[in-house]
C-alpha cells in the first residue's frame, strides 16, 4: 500500500493547531471547574447563614405557637434566588393539635412563584427529592427540648445559568486566541524556516548529469539555516573534487583491469534492455577466443548455455544484489567451458553498469568428475566387499560404517557415526580380559578401553584377533578383526580401520566336527561302560536281595550298595544324556533352576565332602524355564567340578576350601552365581576357558570339553548367558579371591 505524503508546512500546521487547541481546552476546563467550585461554595455558605438567621428568628415563634409569623419569615427568606424551598417541622404545635408534627413551609413552582408547601403533594415532594442541595437543623428550647426542624433546599438553576455564561465566554475567547496564535506561529515557521529550506531544495534540484548542484546553496537571515547551507556547499565542493579524482582513477582502473589474469568485462543496457560489452580485458577475450576489438558491443548472454540462469542473475542484480562465485556453463567454439562467475552493480562513466569477473575451472571440473568416479568405485568396494569395515578417528569415534556392518550388526550408519566407538559392539568382560592380557604381553599400561584395539597397531605389530561382537538384537557373533592405522602424508596416524570377517560358519563347522568326534567318543565309552556298569549294578542289587531274603548284612554295606546302585544308574543316565545332547532330540520341559542345582549337588556332595570343601548355598530366589534338565545338571556339574579341581590343585590341606552357590532375581532375571576361593583364573587365558578342548589340566584328567559344553548348553539350548571373571570378596571376616561364574536366565524366567 502506497503511503500518502504531506508537505512539511501541512504537517507543522496540523501540529500547531492540535497543540494550541489542546492548551486552550485544558485552560478553559480548568477555569470552568474552578469557577463552578467557587459558586458552589458561595451557595453553601449562604445557605448556612440563612439557616442561622431562621433558627434565631423562628425558635421563639415555635415556642409561642405562632405558625403564621414564622411562615412570613420563611416567605421573606425565599426571595433569595438560590433557595428553592424551606420546610418547617413544628413538634410543639403538633402536640397541641394532637399530631406528631405540624409541617408547613414555602416552595417555588416552575415559574419561581412562592406557594404553600403541602407534605401530601407528590409533585412537591418529588421536586424536593431532586433538589441540588439541602441543609437541615434542629431547633430546641433552653431545656434542650426539640421544638422543630428547619430544612433549606437549594436550586441549581442560577448555578447553571451562570456556568452557561462562563462556558460561552470561554469558547469565544478560546477560538479567538487560538486563531491568533495559530496564524502567528504558522507565518513565523513558514517565513523563517520553511522558505529557506525550500530555497535549499530548489538549489539542490538544479543539478548536472552527475547529480551535483550547478549553483551554491543560498544563505538566509537565520544562523542555523546559514550553517546548514554552508555545510552543504562544502559537501558539494568535496563531491566535485572527488568526481574529478574518480574520473582519473577510472582510467587507471581500466588499465589495471586490462593487466589482470582474471577475465573481466563491463556491460550496460541498451534502450531495448539488452546487454552489450563496453569494456573487456585481454583475459576475457582470450577466454572467449575472440579478438578484443570484436568483444565490444557483443551480447554476453549469447555464450551462456543456460539462458534461464543468466536471466535469474539479471533479476538479482536488478534488485540491488551482488553474486559471487557461481558456477556457470558457457559455450565457446562449440566446446562446453565451466567458469566461476561473480557479478556486481557499479557506476561507469556516470551511468549504471554491471561488472563481471570469471575464472576458467573446466580442468577442475574434469578432475572433480574423475574423483567422483573414483569415490564411487571405492564406496562400491567398501559396501560390497563381504566384510564389515569400520573406520574411526584417533580417539576411536566411528567415522565410517559400511553396508555389511549394518547388515550383520543391525545398526544404521547414522546411529553410530560420530556418536559411538566400536566398544558398543563388544563384551565388557572380553575387553577387560584383553586389556589385562595386552598390558602384560606388550609391557605397557593400557588405560583406555579403545587401546585394546589400537595398541598392537600403534607399535607396528600385526593386529589380527578373534573377537565376539554383539548385534543390536543381542546376538553374539564370532569375528576375525584385522586393525590397520590410517596415516596422512606426514605419516601421522589420524585414525584406524577395522576389517571384520564373520566366522560364525567356520566356528559352526568346527563345533559340528568336534560334536561328531564327541558323539563317536561317547558311543565308544557307552559300549565300553555298559557291560561293567551292568555287572556292578547286578552284583549290588544281588547283595541287597540277599539282605532281604537270605541273611542280614551290615547296614553300612546296605548303604554302600544303594549308593553304588545310584551311581551306576547316574553313569548310565549320563551316557544317555550325552547322546541326547549330541543328537539334540530331547523334548524341553518346565524345570526349576534351584531344584536342578540341588540334583547336581546330590551327585557331587560325596566328592565335595571327600575333598573337605565347605559348600555354602544361598537360594534367595527361583524360577522355572523350558529346558533339558539333564543337560542343565551336566552344565552345573562341569562348572562345580572345575571349581573343585582348582581348589584341590591350588590349596593346601590346612587351608579353608570354599564353594559358594547363590541365586537372586534382578529385573525379572534370575542370576545364578558359582564362585570359589582357588585364587582365580589367569587373565591371559580367561578369554579361552569356554573354547572346546582348551584345558590347563594334565591330559590324564582334563579333556577341555567340560566348560565348552556347559557354555553351549546354557547359551544355545537355554537362551541364557554365562560370564566368568575373577572376584575378590569377604567371607567370615577374611578376604578371598576366586573364579566367579555368573549365569543369567533372561526375562522369560517364570515361577
Amino acid at each position: 500500500m502506497k503511503n500518502t505524503e504531506y508537505s512539511l508546512l501541512t504537517k507543522l500546521g496540523l501540529i500547531i493547531i492540535t497543540l494550541v487547541v489542546s492548551i486552550m481546552l485544558i485552560n478553559s476546563t480548568y477555569n470552568y471547574q474552578k469557577t463552578k467550585n467557587s459558586i458552589l461554595k458561595e451557595m453553601k455558605d449562604d445557605s448556612k447563614e440563612s439557616m442561622l438567621s431562621l433558627k434565631n428568628n423562628i425558635s421563639i415563634l415555635l415556642a409561642s405557637y405562632s405558625p403564621n409569623e414564622y411562615e412570613k419569615i420563611v416567605t421573606n427568606e425565599l426571595k433569595d434566588k438560590d433557595i428553592f424551598a424551606i420546610v418547617i417541622k413544628d413538634y410543639n404545635l403538633g402536640k397541641v393539635l394532637g399530631k406528631n408534627v405540624y409541617i408547613s413551609g414555602r416552595i417555588k413552582d416552575k415559574n419561581s412563584i412562592i406557594e404553600d408547601y403541602d407534605d401530601k403533594d407528590e409533585e412537591q415532594n418529588k421536586q424536593l427529592a431532586n433538589s441540588f442541595f439541602s441543609n437541615s437543623s434542629n431547633i430546641t428550647d433552653s431545656s434542650n427540648n426539640l421544638l422543630g426542624t428547619i430544612t433549606i433546599y437549594l436550586s441549581d438553576s442560577a448555578l447553571n445559568e451562570e456556568l452557561d455564561t462562563i462556558i460561552y465566554d470561554t469558547i469565544i475567547n478560546t477560538i479567538f486566541l487560538s486563531i491568533l496564535l495559530i496564524l502567528f506561529l504558522y507565518l513565523s515557521i513558514k517565513y523563517y524556516i520553511l522558505k529557506p529550506i525550500s530555497n535549499i531544495i530548489d538549489a539542490i534540484n538544479n543539478d548536472n548529469s552527475h547529480g551535483i548542484p550547478n549553483k551554491p546553496i543560498p544563505y538566509s537571515k537565520s544562523t542555523e539555516i546559514n550553517e546548514l547551507s554552508s555545510s552543504i556547499n562544502k559537501m558539494i565542493l568535496s563531491i566535485k573534487d572527488s568526481r574529478t579524482v574518480l574520473e582519473k582513477s577510472q582510467h587507471r582502473l581500466e588499465y589495471l583491469l586490462d593487466l589482470s589474469p582474471i577475465s573481466i568485462r563491463i556491460t550496460k543496457k541498451t534502450k531495448k534492455n539488452k546487454d552489450y560489452v563496453i569494456f573487456a580485458n585481454d583475459a576475457y577475450s582470450k577466454l572467449l577466443q575472440v579478438n578484443k576489438d570484436n568483444v565490444y558491443g557483443m551480447n554476453p548472454k549469447d555464450y551462456y548455455i543456460n539462458k534461464t540462469a543468466y536471466e535469474n542473475i539479471e533479476k538479482e542484480l536488478l534488485n540491488g544484489n551482488s553474486i559471487y562465485n557461481m558456477t556457470m556453463e558457457v559455450k565457446i567454439n562449440n566446446k562446453q567451458v565451466y567458469v566461476l562467475a561473480s557479478y556486481m552493480n557499479i557506476e561507469y562513466d556516470g551511468e549504471n553498469a554491471i561488472i563481471g569477473w570469471f575464472y576458467d575451472i573446466t580442468n577442475e571440473k574434469e578432475n572433480e568428475a574423475n574423483l567422483h568416479k573414483a569415490l564411487e568405485l571405492q564406496t562400491t568396494i567398501f559396501d560390497n566387499s563381504g566384510y564389515m569395515i569400520i573406520s574411526t578417528n584417533i580417539d576411536g569415534v566411528i567415522q565410517q560404517f559400511n553396508k555389511e556392518a549394518e547388515r550383520i550388526l543391525g545398526y544404521k550408519a547414522k546411529e553410530v557415526v560420530n556418536i559411538h566407538t566400536p566398544l558398543l559392539f563388544h563384551l565388557k568382560s572380553e575387553i577387560k580380559q584383553r586389556k589385562t592380557y595386552l598390558s602384560k604381553e606388550l609391557n605397557i599400561n593400557i588405560t583406555s578401553s579403545f587401546e585394546v584395539f589400537s595398541a598392537r597397531t600403534n607399535l607396528g605389530l600385526k593386529n589380527e584377533n578373534e573377537w565376539t561382537v554383539i548385534s543390536k538384537n543381542g546376538e553374539h557373533i564370532p569375528v576375525l578383526i584385522t586393525i590397520t592405522a590410517l596415516k596422512n602424508k606426514d605419516n601421522e596416524t589420524y585414525g584406524y580401520i577395522g576389517i571384520c570377517q564373520d566366522i560364525s560358519q567356520r566356528k559352526l563347522l568346527e563345533s559340528q566336527s568336534k560334536l561328531a568326534s564327541m558323539g563317536e567318543m561317547i558311543g565308544n565309552i557307552a559300549h565300553q561302560w555298559r557291560q561293567p556298569l551292568s555287572m556292578i549294578s547286578t552284583i549290588a542289587s544281588g547283595i541287597l536281595i540277599k539282605n532281604e531274603l537270605v541273611e542280614k548284612i551290615s547296614p553300612q554295606i546296605v548303604s554302600d550298595m544303594e549308593k553304588i546302585m545310584g551311581q551306576t544308574n547316574y553313569l548310565s543316565q549320563t551316557i544317555d544324556d550325552f547322546r541326547n545332547f549330541i543328537k539334540n532330540t530331547n523334548q524341553k520341559e518346565k524345570i526349576s533352576i534351584v531344584e536342578t542345582i540341588e540334583k547336581a549337588l546330590t551327585i557331587l556332595k560325596p566328592s565335595i565332602n571327600n575333598n573337605h570343601i565347605n559348600l555354602i548355598t544361598k537360594f534367595k530366589d527361583d524360577c522355572e524355564i523350558e529346558g533339558f534338565q539333564n543337560q542343565i545338571i551336566q552344565a552345573f556339574i562341569n562348572i562345580i567340578n572345575n571349581a573343585k579341581d582348582a581348589i584341590k590343585e591350588r590349596l593346601r590341606d590346612n587351608e579353608e576350601k570354599l564353594i559358594f552357590i547363590e541365586t537372586q532375581k534382578i529385573n525379572n532375571q534370575l542370576i545364578l552365581v558359582i564362585k570359589d576361593n582357588a585364587g582365580g583364573i589367569d587373565d591371559t587365558i580367561m578369554h579361552k576357558v569356554f573354547e572346546p578342548y582348551f584345558t590347563t589340566k594334565h591330559k590324564s584328567i582334563g579333556t577341555g570339553i567340560g566348560l565348552s559344553m556347559s557354555h553351549q548348553i546354557i547359551t544355545e539350548y537355554h537362551d541364557a548367558s554365562i560370564e566368568v571373571f575373577n572376584s575378590t570378596y569377604t567371607y567370615d571376616k577374611r578376604q578371598y579371591i576366586g573364579a566367579y561364574f555368573q549365569i543369567t536366565f533372561n526375562n522369560f524366567c517364570d515361577i
